[in-house]
């Protein structure tokens, strides 16, 4: 069955008596002109929302497949994610990602780099953010939501990790952002952050540096960086987590 965001659709596609209903029918519930101009805007996100209010979450229950088969295919790990904690999910944030029972960075790191070329800043990955992420799947296998987009968020752009932190926002950490790739990867043979480098500020390091994820550079390769925890740019930006 078709969904809503299943296809791009044209004002030639709408009868006129819909339009006029539909804004009949708004109207009678407070809906203005003024807000007719917010949704018109692509600046305002509104329209992303509203739609997002029809579209059902399509396949929750073959998107956890996919994360079983994933990690059978890269981790050699049969696991049953059947009883993980889905969050509720956000208008907008429509990549589930599920992090698997005792993965660290390093262990993630070194599956992507069997797949793809990759640079760390550090033989030990692990070591320097040792306990220092906002969630560890030491205990247990969880679930997160994120936005399903190439570049990281431009929303929190010319933010920095601390600032992050004083908002209360929660984004990625660096084994999420590293699954993230490589699921990404699998699915696509493509890479994420092509432009700008994914802050994973939802990790530190024990002086209290920031990893920093992305593609490029000489020889195309997925690089983990460093970055201070006041450092901030259009091209430095964390990915928002539901988590």
């Amino acid at each position: 069955m078709e969904t809503i965001t299943s296809r791009i659709y044209k004002p030639a596609d709408f009868s006129a008596g819909q339009l006029h209903e539909m804004l009949v029918t708004l109207g009678r519930k407070g809906f203005s002109p003024e807000m007719a101009a917010e949704v018109a805007s692509t600046k305002s996100g509104k329209a992303e929302q509203i739609v997002g209010l029809f579209a059902a979450v399509p396949g929750i229950g073959q998107m956890i497949a996919d994360h079983q088969i994933f990690y059978h295919k890269f981790f050699g790990m049969d696991v049953d994610f059947s009883s993980v904690r889905i969050p509720e999910k956000r208008v907008g944030f429509d990549r589930l990602i599920i992090v698997a029972q005792g993965l660290t960075p390093n262990k993630v790191y070194e599956v992507c780099r069997q797949n793809f070329k990759c640079w760390r800043y550090t033989d030990d990955l692990d070591k320097s953010t040792a306990g220092l992420h906002e969630r560890d799947p030491m205990n247990g296998h969880y679930a997160i939501w994120v936005r399903d987009r190439i570049e990281a968020d431009g929303e929190l752009k010319n933010k920095s990790a601390n600032q992050i932190k004083a908002e209360g926002l929660t984004t990625e950490t660096l084994t999420e952002r590293l699954i993230h790739e490589l699921k990404f990867f699998d699915e696509t043979g493509q890479h994420l952050n092509i432009d700008n480098i994914t802050l994973c500020s939802g990790s530190r390091g024990s002086g209290g540096g920031v990893p920093g994820v992305s593609w490029g550079g000489v020889g195309h390769v997925v690089g983990v960086g460093w970055c201070g925890p006041r450092d901030a740019g259009g091209f430095l930006r964390a990915r928002a987590v539901v988590s």
